[in-house]
């Protein structure tokens, strides 16, 4: 799946289970789920730790109350993504 249709249907994933996606990092990236590691490290290189399924399901809760379409949503998750990866690094 895409990471938009990821974060569409969010409330179907399992909380404890990680995002992790294609970069670069784009509503149409390819998406593998995992159950949360400890290290944030996928099997295959290609797909890199993007967010928790809870911490986007928080997020949604914040943005909801903007009225803003799903897509720039999406865009505003994949900015937060970016800035939080600079502190996992």
């Amino acid at each position: 799946m895409d990471l938009f249709t990821a974060i569409l249907n969010i409330h179907q994933l399992q909380i404890q289970q990680s995002l992790f996606v294609e970069q670069p990092w784009t509503p149409e990236s390819l998406v593998k789920l995992q159950d949360i590691p400890v290290n944030r490290k996928i099997r295959n290189d290609n797909f890199t730790y993007f967010l928790d399924v809870l911490e986007i399901k928080s997020l949604l809760l914040r943005l909801e109350s903007r009225n803003t379409c799903l897509r720039d949503i999406c865009h505003l998750i994949i900015e937060h993504a970016i800035e939080n990866s600079k502190f996992i690094e």
